[in-house]
């Protein structure tokens, strides 16, 4: 999508770049009420959402019998684990 903004909708920008955590269920109630009221008022932002619902349900279906190796799960844990002692101002060390 090359615009920021469809005709009257100023917040398209917004609602695009955040409409991941939209589908996925992460974000306030607020956020949910203000994205559900743009995209029931703007249909080029209403078919981009729809089209990523569609990716979202064929992504589900293409991995959806596969599991990471045990070296890659434990990767991403030792990852998280980092970032979250980052994030608490702790230290590895």
């Amino acid at each position: 999508m090359t615009q920021d903004a469809h005709a009257g909708h100023g917040d398209c920008s917004e609602v695009l770049h955040r409409i991941y955590e939209y589908l996925d269920g992460e974000m306030s109630a607020d956020d949910v009420r203000r994205v559900a009221t743009h995209l029931n008022e703007c249909q080029p932002c209403l078919a981009e959402h729809d089209l990523d619902v569609a990716l979202k349900q064929v992504v589900r279906r293409s991995c959806s019998g596969e599991t990471a190796p045990m070296a890659v799960r434990m990767q991403i844990l030792q990852r998280i684990t980092t970032v979250r002692l980052e994030s608490e101002g702790g230290s590895l060390g």
